[in-house]
């Protein structure tokens, strides 16, 4: 999550580019659950190549079958049913693991059936709850709002300042480069901010002081004046307890899957390109396409966290997993081999040592003196290499590096990489069956100690300071920070806020850590 998550909040998708499209195995994912009353249930998880969670792995992170049925709007687990949101203003947080559950509520959340006014399908993510983020146009951006029977509109990777495409988000990956599948097609990219944080953004802008702009709210006190505000302006906000949510998500042509019906999907308006030539495609139009989601950044303020938590999930299916460690039912620390297979998403050879290298950028503004960069929007191939897929692994499967210390409560990679596949098991072992968020996989999330001003750096065991990076602090999806993974090993600045921060002057003003509010509170000032 390292390069803004949300660079506007409009109304149209960002969908910036890069689809990916697989040749998956003829199995289908299976899921067996085992009996869950105590939250030990464990899940096999049979994917086309190979198993993204050990059954036997330490219990160390698990939500109780009372609770998980709790969360579901209907009191009872069903097949793709309705999730409450989580209320991040009284949520408790006392280690990761509570952290852990609040990103999967929302995820489950935003991810459920959108069943609320006027809106009768898609997701709660496509509902008027949420907002899509426009592209930067003179350095202003805008709120657009979700309408019902507008499909969200997509553009190319990280248009910035061009107003044949004032209308539509911005926002690809956190490096500029063009992701692609490899069946050749490319990946889309949709950033959204929720209501709450629409009118914090509004109040700030025109309230006349009655809303803070000094932090993103987190609690009571706060939202109570963005919900009186909105009020003023007469807007309800929907679900207030949310405290202030940014969302990412990246997607798929669902024609070019042959598993489509395991995917969250979404219509909307996607670029075309002349592709006649390998080292340049040029933008000549758009189309309505059916999507699939294969990842989400989920990043959202709780109660003392003004820094927000960042969290990411991912299709099961998108890339292999390089080895890593874990703890298992005994305690004992044992080794997960590199998954193995050639019909991964974003990955036709997982034996290949060559990985994560990119072929392709995105030609904007500040590429255009690039080499083969001569045309505003188009997509250009690097140095020796053709418009073409690259081989994408996760180098750090569960968002910590493979060795030290990843934060205060885990002193090994596999204490803390326990936690994350425990909470999976425990998730997707209690959800029905056929539900499509069980092909989805947290990967994990970060923040900082006590809601401190993050440095941008991540915690280390010779770096505790205030303000680092806790939680799985080397935290990256594979689908969004292709390129920017930044090995298996420590990077002290390999978390979400090397971006999300500004490490000069720490600080947590909402320009500090959110890129795109700046030149939001822009538009709404004209």
């Amino acid at each position: 999550m390292k390069n803004l998550l949300f660079k506007g909040l409009g109304t149209v998708l960002v969908l910036a580019f890069i689809m990916i499209s697989c040749e998956e195995k003829k199995d289908k994912e299976k899921y067996e659950t085992g009996t869950n009353d105590t939250a030990t249930a464990q899940i096999v998880m049979n994917t086309p190549i190979n198993s993204k969670l050990p059954t036997d792995v330490l219990q160390s992170c698990t939500v109780s079958s009372s609770d998980f049925n709790s969360w579901f709007a209907s009191g009872t687990v069903s097949k793709n049913g309705s999730v409450n949101a989580a209320n991040s203003v009284t949520a408790v947080h006392n280690n990761n693991c509570d952290f852990y559950k609040w990103s999967e509520q929302m995820f489950l959340w935003v991810a459920s059936p959108n069943t609320s006014g006027d809106y009768s399908s898609g997701t709660v993510m496509e509902s008027n709850s949420f907002y899509t983020v426009s592209t930067s146009v003179d350095g202003v951006r805008t709120l657009i709002p979700h309408e019902k029977g507008k499909l969200i509109s997509a553009v190319a990777n990280a248009q910035k300042n061009d107003k044949l495409f004032a209308d539509d988000s911005e926002e690809g990956q956190a490096t500029d480069d063009v992701l692609m599948a490899q069946n050749g097609s490319l990946i889309y990219y949709i950033s959204m901010v929720n209501d709450v944080y629409a009118q914090y953004l509004n109040g700030v802008a025109n309230s006349g002081g009655s809303v803070s702009g000094d932090e993103f709210p987190t609690t009571q006190d706060q939202l109570d004046a963005i919900v009186a505000y909105a009020k003023t302006q007469g807007i309800t906000v929907k679900d207030p307890n949310t405290l202030t949510i940014e969302i990412k998500t990246s997607w798929v042509a669902a024609d070019e899957l042959k598993n489509a019906s395991n995917y969250i999907t979404m219509d909307a308006i996607v670029p075309t390109y002349d592709t006649s030539n390998n080292q340049k495609w040029s933008p000549n139009g758009s189309t309505q396409k059916k999507l699939a989601m294969i990842g989400i950044h989920i990043v959202g303020t709780i109660d003392g966290h003004p820094e927000m938590v960042w969290a990411t999930f991912e299709h099961v299916n998108n890339a292999p997993n390089l080895e890593y460690t874990y703890l298992d039912t005994e305690n004992n620390t044992k080794t997960h081999a590199a998954d193995t297979g050639n019909d991964w998403l974003l990955n036709g050879d997982s034996s290949s040592s060559t990985y994560n290298q990119s072929h392709m950028k995105f030609c904007n503004s500040n590429e255009l003196s690039g080499h083969k960069c001569d045309e505003l929007n188009s997509i250009f191939a690097t140095a020796d290499n053709t418009i073409s897929a690259s081989n994408t692994k996760m180098t750090k499967p569960w968002g910590v590096a493979n060795e030290g210390a990843p934060n205060a409560e885990n002193s090994t990679p596999a204490a803390s990489n326990s936690e994350v596949i425990s909470i999976n098991n425990s998730i997707l072992g209690q959800l029905a069956e056929g539900d499509l968020r069980k092909n989805y996989i947290f990967i994990g999330a970060t923040w900082t100690d006590s809601g401190a001003a993050p440095t941008g750096t991540s915690y280390s065991s010779t770096n505790t300071a205030s303000g680092v990076a806790i939680g799985t602090s080397q935290l990256a999806n594979s689908t969004m920070e292709t390129y920017a993974q930044n090995g298996a090993g420590y990077s002290q600045y390999g978390s979400c806020f090397s971006c999300h921060s500004n490490f000069q002057k720490p600080g947590l003003k909402p320009a500090d850590l959110s890129h795109i509010y700046s030149e939001l509170l822009k538009g709404e000032n004209q």
